[in-house]
């Protein structure tokens, strides 16, 4: 009998029953396939999806505020804002955004306005946010809360107050209330949230979060941002305690206005001259003068005025000033910072004798000696009086 050729043989060659399994783990993934397929559609149809995310959202009787950042460019965006109690409307007020760009993150306040007595019959008011693109709702977030604010239990701010330099917050850590105790209160931590607002636009923001209160906290913020003259500016302040965790707001309207003071420590006359030191104490930047007013007992009133540098908040400048030959007495000296407008910011007064006056020459004289004179009076009174020229 000849060779036969080999078997052809399957790779996959059955040699038993099946394994009832099989069927339910090809099952399993037929319909694992099916039903990411069937996410993936939605995920896309979903309006707005992943373009955004509120990141944060709060109201109160007095306010409401909420913060939107955009992962991609939308148009026709609008943001909503409505009050509501027992299912009346009390309040919508709508801000159209128009165009945002991806990575924009927008912040709106709304001020609800309502009288101050209003709703206290009321149990509960309830906020809501809407996030529109045209007349769809991609998102929206509500909020209830009493008429009463909540109290930080274990923490009292006893002070909230802007101005044009800084805000300023004083918040202590409350007592026990077992007076028998001994026990040291535990301290509690919270988070401080600032804007301020020109109008409803927030012009600035700044946080700080984590932060222990053991007994008695002052944080001071000073305004980075040069401030306008004139126009009225709205600090708000949440404060939000972790254990319980409760937020509340507070808010403090102030006008922005130029302020600089005299240093009275850094003030120097003498019978060569005067040095005088001013800071500024705003942002609203200060463009103005330093007049010294010599009056004697008897005779004629001398002034002499120098400019100032323009200061912000921080900012010092010390102007030295040299007597061109007074006479010899006693003088009642005024000190005046004037901004252009000529209205007075501070003052300061003191007095003065002068005992061996620099007399007055003539022309010749001073082009040959009188100019030493006064260069070198400037140069003792400079190297004499303590201060800075910026």
């Amino acid at each position: 009998m000849g060779l036969g050729l080999p078997e052809k043989k399957n790779g996959f060659k059955f040699t038993g029953s099946i394994s009832p399994f099989v069927p339910i783990i090809v099952f399993l993934t037929i319909l694992c396939t099916q039903i990411n397929s069937v996410s993936a559609v939605t995920n896309e149809a979903v309006p707005g999806g992943g373009a955004f995310s509120i990141s944060d959202f709060f109201s109160d009787q007095n306010l409401s505020d909420a913060t939107v950042r955009f992962e991609q460019a939308l148009e026709n965006v609008s943001i909503v804002f409505t009050l509501s109690s027992e299912n009346k409307i009390l309040k919508s007020e709508t801000f159209l955004l128009g165009h945002v760009e991806k990575g924009q993150e927008i912040t709106k306040v709304l001020f609800w306005g309502l009288k101050e007595d209003f709703g206290k019959d009321r149990e509960s008011y309830k906020a809501q946010l809407f996030v529109k693109n045209g007349i769809e709702i991609l998102d929206s977030r509500n909020l209830s809360f009493s008429y009463r604010s909540p109290i930080l239990s274990k923490i009292k701010l006893i002070d909230f107050s802007a101005d044009s330099e800084k805000a300023s917050a004083l918040i202590i850590l409350t007592s026990s209330t077992n007076l028998r105790s001994l026990q040291v209160p535990e301290p509690s931590v919270i988070d401080l949230d600032l804007k301020l607002l020109s109008d409803t636009e927030v012009v600035y923001s700044e946080s700080h979060e984590n932060i222990p209160v053991t007994d008695a906290y002052y944080k001071p913020i000073y305004w980075p941002l040069l401030l306008e003259k004139n126009r009225n500016y709205t600090a708000i302040l949440k404060v939000h305690s972790h254990s319980p965790a409760i937020t509340t707001a507070y808010r403090s309207d102030f006008r922005a206005e130029e302020k600089v003071e005299i240093v009275d420590k850094d003030i120097r006359v003498d019978e060569y001259g005067a040095s005088v030191t001013v800071i500024g104490k705003s942002q609203v930047p200060f463009d103005g003068t330093i007049k010294v007013v010599l009056t004697p007992e008897e005779g004629e009133v001398k002034v002499f005025e120098e400019t100032a540098d323009i200061l912000t908040a921080g900012r010092e400048d010390t102007l030295g000033i040299v007597w061109q030959g007074i006479p010899k007495g006693d003088y009642n000296v005024k000190i005046y910072v004037l901004n252009l407008e000529g209205e007075v910011l501070d003052s300061h007064e003191t007095v003065l004798r002068v005992t061996e006056p620099v007399t007055e020459t003539s022309q010749a004289e001073k082009s040959q000696g009188f100019d030493f004179v006064v260069t070198l009076g400037i140069f003792i009174s400079l190297s004499i009086f303590p201060g800075r020229k910026r």
